[in-house]
């Protein structure tokens, strides 16, 4: 499978976020200019730190679809499903950011293979779709929820 155009933006927009950081830390700050070239440099990382959010994520960052804002319910199910594993709670908040910027199918799937321990076989008997749809929603699950703890 090749790279998509937004993939190769990504890998784009990480190098130079990149490339930006060093410029910044090589800035002496103790001079008024160097200072202000700082902070406007600080700006510019911030809007490609969430533009690569916004792409990675494929909508706006901090923005949640209406049910996910108000579904205090599934989040609560979410974490209590992350309840037996070792995170910190920053990293169980990130989690569960991940799991909610799945789609409802993915993360079904995931959490029924990965915290249940269900067969791909078992999963797809439960939900009416076929064992490579399970197969391909659990990839995508994991793919997505692998970029965001890179």
């Amino acid at each position: 499978m090749g790279v998509t155009w937004i993939e190769d933006l990504i890998k784009q927009y990480s190098a130079e976020t990149h490339v930006l950081e060093r410029y910044r830390a090589s800035l002496d700050t103790k001079s008024p200019a160097a200072a202000e070239e700082a902070e406007t440099v600080s700006g510019m990382l911030a809007d490609m730190r969430y533009a690569l959010t916004w792409m990675r994520r494929g909508r706006r960052p901090g923005s949640r679809r209406g049910i996910e804002r108000t579904d205090v319910y599934r989040q609560r199910a979410v974490c209590v499903q992350l309840a037996g594993v070792k995170m910190t709670d920053a990293e169980r908040l990130r989690m569960v950011e991940a799991l909610l910027a799945l789609s409802d199918r993915e993360r079904t799937c995931f959490l029924l293979h990965m915290a249940q321990g269900l067969t791909l076989i078992a999963i797809s008997d439960k939900l009416g779709v076929s064992k490579r749809s399970v197969q391909q929603y659990i990839d995508r699950a994991k793919e997505k929820i692998s970029s965001e703890f890179l």
